[in-house]
C-alpha cells in the first residue's frame, strides 16, 4: 500500500521545502484594475457551464470472486470526478449505456443515436486480487547492552488488488488514456501456526481496502487530464500582491490553499498545406485564497512576472496528485501534508 503520511509537527518545514504560497493580499484591500482578454476567448457557455460530463460504466470484472468489490471502485472513482469539479451522470442512465459503451470500445465508435449522453465515457474492471503470507518463527537476541529482545511469532498478510481504468472522447472514442491502477494492504497477526489461518470476513476486509487504495493512490492520473477548464474573469491588486477572480467555486472542488494550473490558448496560423489549430500553453501555478463562495473564487499568484501575463480568459484547472484533489505531491515521493 501507498503510504501517504500526514505531518503535524512539521507542516513549517514541508511547507518551506515545498515552495509553498503565502495566502497573498487582503480582499478588502484590493482594487479592481484592468485586465486585457486573452487572444482566444471562451464562449459564455463555456464559463457558465464548466466541466465534462462524464460516464462512469460499471466496473466489470475478470473473477466472480471480485465481484463484491466493483461497487466499492465504482462509488470511489465516481465520487473522486465529482469532487474534482466534473459532472457524473445518473448510474442508472450509465447501467443503460453499458453494452453499447462495450460494443463501442472494441469497435472504435459511439453509435447510440439521438442526444450524446457524456463527453467522456470511463470504463474501469478488477483485473486481479490476491491475498499473500508469510510466517515468522519467534525470535530472540540480545543486544549491545546485554539487554535480550523477543520478536513472537507471526504471519505477514499483504492483499493486493488491481483495476484497469480506460477514458475515452465521445462519441468518437478516441483514447484519453489507459491506466494500471495498483493497491495493497497490509497486516500481522501473533501466531504459531505456519499455515497463518485468517477468515474469510479478514480476507474480504483486507481486498477492499486494497481495491480502495488501488483507486486513492492513483486516480489522479484519470483526473489530471479531465480536468475540467474554469476561468479568470477578473484581477485586483493590493499592497501584497495581485489576486485574480474565478468561476471556480466550492461546488466544484475548490479550497483553500488547492493549487491550480493556469494555461493559455493560442493560435497556430494555418499555411497552404495546413487548417490554423489551437494550442494549450501552461503558464504556472497558482493558490485558491479562503475568498470564495460555491461558485467563485480568488488565486494568487506570488511571481509578479507571472501575474502579469495573465489575462482574462485564460484556463484555471485544479491540480492533482496521489495526495489527493487540487494538491500538490510531497516533498519527498509518497509523503503528504
Amino acid at each position: 500500500m501507498k503510504t501517504l503520511v500526514k505531518l503535524g509537527a512539521l507542516t513549517t518545514l514541508a511547507f518551506a521545502l515545498s515552495g509553498c504560497m503565502s495566502t497573498g493580499p487582503k480582499l478588502a484591500e484590493t482594487r479592481t484594475v484592468n485586465l486585457p482578454d486573452a487572444a482566444v476567448m471562451p464562449t459564455p457557455e463555456q464559463v457558465n457551464d464548466p466541466g465534462y460530463r462524464i460516464v462512469v460504466s460499471p466496473v466489470q470484472y475478470s473473477d466472480q470472486t471480485d465481484a463484491p468489490f466493483s461497487r466499492l471502485v465504482y462509488d470511489r472513482i465516481e465520487s473522486t470526478l465529482l469532487t474534482a469539479g466534473n459532472k457524473v451522470i445518473d448510474r442508472d442512465l450509465a447501467s443503460n449505456l453499458q453494452r453499447e459503451l462495450e460494443a463501442a470500445e472494441a469497435a472504435g465508435r459511439f453509435n447510440t443515436g439521438g442526444v450524446q449522453p457524456a463527453d467522456i465515457a470511463v470504463m474501469a474492471t478488477i483485473t486481479g486480487t490476491s491475498l499473500k503470507y508469510s510466517h515468522t518463527e519467534r525470535d530472540s537476541w540480545v543486544d549491545d547492552d546485554g539487554d535480550r529482545h523477543t520478536t513472537p511469532a507471526h504471519c505477514d498478510f499483504t492483499a493486493s488488488s488491481r483495476v484497469d481504468v480506460r477514458a475515452y472522447v465521445l462519441p468518437t472514442m478516441q483514447k484519453v488514456g489507459n491506466w494500471e491502477f495498483e493497491g495493497k494492504e497490509s497486516s500481522k497477526t501473533e501466531t504459531s501456526n505456519s499455515r497463518c489461518p485468517i477468515s474469510t470476513a479478514s480476507v474480504n476486509a483486507m481486498i477492499a481496502d486494497a481495491s480502495n487504495d488501488a483507486v486513492e493512490s492513483n486516480i489522479h492520473n484519470l483526473l489530471n487530464p479531465l480536468a475540467p477548464n474554469f476561468y479568470i474573469l477578473e484581477r485586483r491588486d493590493g499592497d501584497g500582491g495581485s489576486v485574480f477572480r474565478t468561476n471556480l467555486g466550492s461546488s466544484k472542488g475548490a479550497f483553500e490553499g488547492a493549487v491550480v494550473k493556469v494555461s493559455k490558448i493560442e493560435k497556430i496560423p494555418g499555411d497552404e498545406y495546413t487548417k490554423e489549430k489551437l494550442t494549450r500553453i501552461e503558464l504556472g501555478e497558482a493558490e485558491i485564497t479562503k475568498d470564495m463562495s460555491t461558485d467563485m473564487s480568488y488565486i494568487y499568484i506570488s511571481d509578479e512576472a507571472l501575474a502579469n501575463q495573465i489575462r482574462r480568459g485564460h484556463i484555471v484547472q485544479l491540480k492533482h496528485s496521489e495526495c489527493g484533489v487540487g494538491e500538490n505531491g510531497g516533498w519527498l515521493e509518497g509523503l503528504c501534508f
